[in-house]
């Protein structure tokens, strides 16, 4: 199913007057303030296994933070400090650092020991990058332009049905984000369906 109808945010709730809204049929992240605590718009419908498709674009320039984004799933939305629309739970990061951060309890799980920024050379840079998500019991998998980033199972405890949120990241400096074509599947097959053969 479509998570996004090209129009509006129909079926999303978040700070829709501030940091999220839609332009040219795609969902626009951005800030120009400063973001005291990652904000995110969640879907109004909670998931617990799944399979999620889509497409992300990062606005890079001198004037734009190169910080990530992620998608945030298997938590609980919170109120953070002020922010009535934060996320204590598994966020998959992408852009400029990937793996798997969990917020507001153990920090960065995915991949371990590594430091705070992870490099991938795979990244389109500026360009739409491609993301598969899949959720299957503990095992979280991550897939982006056709090459497995994360693999990961996890503590069942860790992880709960929840909303399924776009992040945009605590920061001093603005940011952009664009996301297209998010679609969902509530009973994934446990295959990555944009898997190269040299991602295999």
């Amino acid at each position: 199913m479509c998570l996004f109808n090209g129009k509006d945010l129909s079926g999303w709730y978040g700070n829709t007057e501030k940091y999220f809204g839609v332009v040219d049929g795609m969902i626009r992240a951005a800030n120009e303030d400063p973001v005291a605590t990652s904000t995110y718009l969640f879907t109004k419908d909670s998931y617990r296994n799944f399979h999620l498709l889509f497409e992300v674009r990062q606005t890079r320039s001198d004037h734009h933070s190169t910080t990530h984004s992620a998608v945030a799933a298997l938590g609980q939305p919170i109120k953070d400090g002020e922010n009535p629309f934060g996320f204590r739970g598994p966020l998959l990061m992408f852009c400029n650092d990937w793996g798997i951060w969990d917020a507001n309890r153990r920090n960065r799980v995915y991949p371990s020991g590594q430091e705070w920024l992870w490099l991938w050379e795979g990244e389109r840079v500026g360009e739409w990058n491609q993301i598969e998500i899949q959720v299957i019991e503990n095992r979280i998998q991550m897939a982006a332009n056709g090459q497995l980033i994360v693999d990961f199972t996890d503590d069942p405890e860790m992880l709960e049905p929840s909303p399924i949120g776009l992040q945009l990241h605590a920061n001093d400096r603005p940011q952009e984000f664009h996301f297209r074509n998010l679609r969902l599947a509530t009973e994934p097959t446990g295959e990555l369906v944009t898997l190269s053969d040299v991602g295999k």
